[in-house]
């Protein structure tokens, strides 16, 4: 499984523009903080085949509350082929700001 530290990741945000992160919080946490390009995916609903509306050919970075789940969605989108990484400690552990709705 590809994983990446919340540090390392905070630096290739800073410094790329073309990549794709799932929020796979549910929708009442997104929507008190989130970071900014983030899309909202809740858990149950990766894990209920909306996976299938993923591209096998773009890598997604996965970022959660604390981690445990978006580690779970990560091992499971990479068995079924999708190009995945797993942000260690999810979005607590981000050094970064956040963007409200």
């Amino acid at each position: 499984m590809n994983e990446i530290s919340p540090m390392n990741f905070f630096k290739y945000y800073q410094t790329k523009s073309n990549f794709k992160i799932i929020d796979i919080r549910e929708f009442n946490e997104y929507e008190k903080y989130h970071i900014k390009g983030t899309v909202n995916v809740p858990f149950g609903l990766i894990m209920e085949k909306y996976y299938l509306f993923l591209n096998k050919n773009t890598r997604y970075y996965i970022l959660c509350d604390n981690g445990n789940k978006s580690k779970m969605a990560t091992d499971y989108l990479s068995t079924l082929g999708y190009d995945v990484v797993y942000i260690i400690g999810g979005i607590k552990n981000w050094p970064g700001t956040f963007e409200n709705d």
